[in-house]
């Protein structure tokens, strides 16, 4: 019994962190007892040191609503046939908005191209179709991160009409 607790201690001294550590030279992180190591993250302040997240010290976060968005939303109406609607320039990091509304009967799909619309890549997740409708709604369907890829919207309406809109 005294050789595992002789163990058990060793194994605790060893893994445990020395109090020099969050006392090196050079290091900018200030812990409250001095020679406690650091085991949250901490904030960058304005002279460049870090300190622990606290009530006086939280996380950064982005405060208040965003901004408009640059891209410029495209609206519309689409009755019996196929409306090919597009290219809709998003900007980047922003949700893509599709708006359905309306007594229609038919298919709203949204796609991703390189080309303007003439080549459609459909919108899928885990290899199933992505972004694509049979009734109104109003729902996000892709946050953009590539530039250079537009978004197209294919409206194969069988009756009535759909009023529609991609926006961010």
């Amino acid at each position: 019994m005294k050789t595992l607790l002789r163990w058990a201690g060793a194994i605790a001294l060893a893994l445990s962190p020395a109090p020099a550590i969050a006392q090196a030279a050079g290091s900018s992180v200030q812990f409250p007892a001095g020679y406690a190591t650091g085991n949250s993250p901490c904030v960058k302040l304005a002279d460049g040191s870090c300190a622990p997240v606290s009530l006086t010290n939280p996380l950064p976060i982005a405060d208040g609503p965003l901004a408009a968005a640059t891209s410029t939303a495209l609206m519309g109406t689409a009755t019996t046939g196929t409306t090919a609607i597009g290219p809709f320039t998003p900007q980047l990091g922003r949700g893509i908005r599709v708006i359905l509304r309306g007594t229609w009967a038919g298919t709203f799909a949204v796609s991703t191209s390189v080309d303007a619309c003439a080549t459609l890549n459909p919108l899928t997740i885990g290899g199933s179709t992505w972004g694509s409708f049979t009734g109104n709604a109003n729902e996000i369907v892709d946050v953009p991160t590539l530039a250079g890829v537009v978004y197209c919207g294919t409206a194969t309406i069988s009756s009535g009409s759909l009023l529609w809109g991609l926006r961010q």
